[in-house]
């Protein structure tokens, strides 16, 4: 099979492993730092991505593949490591993009996620967990329709799945092997961590809010409590029929100031200017993690928004070196 980047283990014996995990998406974010901890925690992770970039730490096979037209290359890949589970992170994320191009999100969300359902079920693969998000709350969109699709698919084909809706992903690999890394940054920790470093002046939306600083809370969980919940939604949906969906967040709201506050700490100061309150923007946005603790005893050990800034900065001083120096 060509286009294979990385580490593949040339290991025969790997066929026989009941613990190969197929990874959609797994060269992004959340997928790469949930990569590192399936290796960790004996797992192959098999990952097929469209996105790989140059340097990109690998964790096990990577294959170039583009879902749905490839999606028949899952034949191959799937019998070559017997692989009888799939982390599904693949899908486009940005909520007011959604809204400007609808047509470009049903595409990547759902009839890209059908047919990589309808694939596994053909090779046997049962066992699904895949990202769904916090936006299900405020503008359902085509994540809260898979959920509906996982519930259809458990009855009707004996699916075994676990959605994660998660806040604010954030933060980086302690270790400093993979972290947040796109084109086009549109998250606040590494836009504020830009402007610390870069001397640029940083905007807060809104300072009249009905918080305790009058400014926006929100849920910022760190990436690696976030693997950890990958991992854990794995196992549970590989020993229960399920068709469950969990809520991941910190437990520690922290506000614009309050995150403010903490990259000044870490990266240095900055210029910050006050502007109005955006148009629909909640004021309080938290996680009730309540279920998540109780069905897949899964806490955040790492969410703490000084922890999530802190590694979020080594991690921009690694991929910035010749700008810091």
């Amino acid at each position: 099979m060509e286009d294979i980047i990385g580490h593949q283990s040339a290991n025969p014996s790997i066929k026989g492993s009941s613990k190969a995990v197929l990874v959609t998406g797994g060269a992004g974010y959340v997928g790469s730092h949930t990569c590192k901890l399936l290796a960790k925690n004996g797992y192959l992770p098999v990952t097929v991505d469209r996105h790989f970039r140059e340097g990109l730490v690998s964790f096990g096979p990577n294959y170039n593949l583009n879902l749905p037209q490839e999606v028949n290359r899952l034949d191959e890949i799937i019998k070559r490591y017997n692989i009888t589970s799939c982390i599904h992170f693949a899908g486009s994320t940005s909520v007011p993009e959604s809204v400007a191009n609808p047509s470009l999100y049903y595409k990547n969300n759902l009839i890209v996620t059908i047919s990589l359902l309808d694939k596994l079920i053909e090779c046997g693969v049962k066992t699904f967990v895949y990202s769904s998000s916090a936006a299900t709350y405020g503008d359902p969109g085509t994540k809260l329709m898979m959920e509906q699709v996982c519930k259809d698919y458990k009855t009707a084909y004996g699916l075994s799945s676990v959605g994660l809706r998660y806040f604010n992903a954030a933060g980086a690999d302690p270790e400093g092997d993979v972290g947040e890394l796109r084109e086009k940054e549109t998250h606040i920790v590494p836009l504020a961590i830009a402007a610390a470093k870069q001397g640029n002046t940083f905007k807060i939306f809104g300072d009249k809010y009905p918080t305790d600083d009058g400014t926006c809370v929100r849920d910022y969980v760190h990436v690696m409590d976030l693997a950890d919940a990958h991992i854990k939604a794995l196992n549970y949906s590989s020993y229960e029929k399920v068709a469950e969906v969990f809520n991941l967040g910190s437990g520690e709201p922290a506000s614009n100031k309050q995150l403010v506050d903490a990259v000044q700490k870490h990266a240095g100061t900055m210029k910050v200017e006050m502007h109005d309150n955006r148009p629909g923007d909640p004021a309080y946005l938290v996680a009730d993690i309540t279920k998540v603790k109780e069905i897949l005893d899964w806490s955040p050990t790492q969410s703490s928004i000084d922890n999530v800034v802190s590694t979020a900065v080594q991690w921009y001083n690694k991929t910035h070196r010749k700008e810091i120096q």
